[in-house]
């Protein structure tokens, strides 16, 4: 909807705010060069909260002046909003799906078409909530990361109209834009709140995906379309011009500023965040449009276009990104200006033949075809989504020599019921899960450590069955174990430390489990001699499982670009075993401040699982044609047996040596 100012009120006319559509092409701008990595971008995720702002004043306008004139219908408004968004989205959604389809292995691909469900019916940011987070390195792989925006402005279209309604419905008429501003304030000073708290107390950064987190930034941009209103019920003069330019000129060195500096993305939305939104919120109020700059046809142009840049630019990045770095070709500055260059051309093109006609061409377009059509197409694309569900991504799209390295990427980690996330939350009720031959009352066993612990569970569940032996499953994501220590553990998360407390409070509350195994994501050995013995001291049994491989680079991602540079099965893969690789000096600093000093001791014994991969000089990161490892250091599940034996010979040692203890 476009808006002039008219007395102090938004209205209808023409043509977009000249001003607002020159912050449009700064925002998408910004996010174009923040998402290639360009100089200059450091900050220019906030682009994202900048469109918020507009959205929120452009909306919330359109609401008000509606209900104002008496004609406001939530069903005309929905359908608006559907005719500017969805048709745009629903060709990018297809497009992705139908690139996918010729280079995306089936567990990427399958994970691709869920995502994309969710975008369709603008839930995704629920579902990337979910799924790592908006800056880890595997948003490299998420075509449709970037719609969880759309998803949350979708939900601000919902809530929004009826919270103004029912206000102004239920306020007198000269009153009505105050009850209204009142309402929206309220909703942001709780929004904001709740976000800044979040922003502290949320490990996994989830307030990022969030309306609850992110409403307060569109509600700055509708507070500004209510204050319009407010001045002209209450035949407030215009603002001066000087007030205008000032506001304005303010408004844009802030939101440059937020795009060049490097502002702290790890924890975003929090209090960094309100610089960029004062910024757009100064430049909608200012209203300034007489710049050569801002009315510069370039700039209009870009910000005609900016949503469809917006929603093409991501998927150009992962899709072409992807595709040359499989291939072995640097992403270097050519490419991420040829992807630039795409981004806005694709943006222009689905503009013209996608945005406007949908948009302007209503006597094609009706309503009813508009609804008839989308619908249609979202409902292809779910039976598209149930068929990737039942085949897991369709695999026989693919050269069958990939699906070795595509299985040993798929197989995460074991029995992830019950292991606990880095919140120390798991979806299994028990305090301790379970393994092996019997039920927790009969443990003797317990797997204590990070997912570097966890990724043992399957040798260890066959060798501790073949036994007769009873495990707890003790694992914690990122929480390697350690007899916790204010000084030395300081830095690690109190979930973790306390975590650490409760389990090692747990063992020395108790004889059984009589048997630790500890491992874990341990970056010196200073830490582990305190649990060692601690649990020695307890009469605990403890199997010490050394270091495996520090690779540095997903083994099962490479394993799959080498295949598809040679055109064939690469069946054997084995690398120097160099210090680096094998971590030699912690394992040497393990074996002397760990291991030798209490040598003696029968109730120690370590497990050395690099003499299952590894010989005197090269280690095998695949073999047999299949992987050992399913990322940059986890093993892979598939050949996870072949530590078996170790385990079995370990918990053996254990056994005989509870047995001499006890005589």
């Amino acid at each position: 909807m476009n808006f002039a100012m008219q007395g102090g009120a938004p209205a209808e006319r023409a043509g977009f705010r000249g001003d607002i559509n020159a912050l449009r092409a700064l925002a998408v701008l910004a996010v174009l060069g923040y998402h290639l990595r360009i100089p200059g971008f450091a900050g220019g995720f906030v682009g994202v909260d900048a469109f918020f702002v507009i959205t929120g004043y452009l909306m919330t306008g359109k609401v008000i002046a509606d209900l104002a004139k008496g004609r406001f219908s939530y069903g005309d408004f929905a359908l608006m909003r559907l005719r500017r968004i969805y048709p745009a989205l629903l060709v990018v959604v297809a497009t992705t799906a139908a690139v996918g389809w010729f280079i995306t292995l089936p567990g990427e691909y399958f994970r691709h078409i869920r995502q994309a469900c969710y975008a369709l019916f603008f839930l995704s940011n629920f579902a990337f909530d979910n799924d790592n987070g908006y800056f880890a390195m595997a948003a490299q792989t998420k075509p449709l990361l970037h719609t969880w925006s759309l998803a949350v402005e979708w939900q601000f279209y919902i809530w929004m109209p009826l919270l103004v309604r029912f206000v102004w419905s239920r306020s007198a008429r000269s009153k009505a834009p105050a009850a209204t501003m009142a309402a929206l304030f309220a909703v942001a000073v709780a929004s904001l709140t709740w976000c800044l708290w979040q922003n502290q107390h949320d490990a996994m950064g989830s307030a990022f995906f969030s309306l609850r987190a992110r409403a307060w930034e569109p509600l700055a941009g509708g507070m500004i379309a209510v204050a319009e209103v407010w001045r002209r019920a209450n035949a407030r003069p215009p603002r001066s011009t000087a007030f205008s330019t000032t506001a304005a000129a303010i408004g844009w060195i802030l939101s440059a500023f937020c795009v060049a500096y490097p502002l702290p993305e790890a924890r975003w939305p929090g209090a960094w965040t309100i610089l960029p939104i004062i910024g757009a919120a100064l430049v909608v109020a200012g209203g300034f449009t007489t710049s050569r700059l801002i009315r510069s046809p370039v700039v209009q142009r870009i910000g005609d276009w900016s949503y469809s840049i917006y929603l093409w630019h991501w998927p150009i990045w992962v899709l072409a990104g992807g595709w040359l770095t499989a291939r072995g070709y640097e992403v270097g500055a050519i490419s991420k200006a040829a992807m630039a260059a795409a981004s806005i051309a694709v943006g222009a093109v689905s503009y013209y033949f996608v945005e406007q006609p949908l948009r302007l061409r209503r006597d094609v377009w009706t309503s009813q075809r508009l609804l008839a059509c989308t619908g249609a197409a979202a409902a292809c694309f779910v039976a598209f989504t149930i068929g990737s569900l039942v085949t897991t991504g369709y695999p026989g799209r693919l050269p069958a020599y990939l699906l070795p390295a595509e299985m040993a990427r798929k197989t995460d980690t074991p029995r992830d019921e019950c292991f606990r996330n880095a919140n120390s939350m798991k979806a299994a009720s028990e305090r301790y899960c379970t393994f092996g031959a019997g039920n927790a009352d009969q443990a003797t066993v317990m797997l204590w450590g990070d997912s570097f612990a966890n990724q043992y569970l399957e040798p260890m569940t066959t060798a501790a069955t073949r036994l007769g032996l009873t495990g707890l499953i003790a694992t914690q994501s990122a929480c390697r174990p350690f007899a916790d220590d204010p000084d030395r553990n300081a830095a690690d998360s109190q979930p973790c430390r306390q975590f650490n407390t409760e389990t090692l409070q747990y063992l020395g509350d108790r004889a059984e489990p009589t048997i630790i195994v500890l491992a874990g994501n341990w970056s010196n050995a200073t830490e582990i001699a305190p649990l060692v013995d601690t649990l020695l001291s307890n009469g605990k049994t403890v199997i010490m499982v050394m270091p495996l491989l520090n690779i540095g680079f997903d083994v099962a991602q490479k394993w799959i670009e080498s295949q598809i540079r040679a055109g064939k099965a690469i069946t054997e893969w084995k690398v120097a075993a160099d210090p680096i690789l094998t971590m030699r000096d912690l394992r040497q600093n393990i074996d002397r401040t760990v291991l030798s000093p209490r040598k003696g001791n029968p109730r120690l014994i370590s497990i050395d699982p690099q003499t299952a991969v590894c010989d005197d000089s090269s280690c095998y990161l695949v073999r047999s044609g299949q992987a050992n490892f399913r990322d940059t250091a986890h093993i892979s599940n598939v050949n996870a047996q072949q530590y078996e034996h170790l385990f079995e010979t370990a918990l053996g040692a254990a056994l005989h040596a509870g047995v001499h203890a006890e005589r």
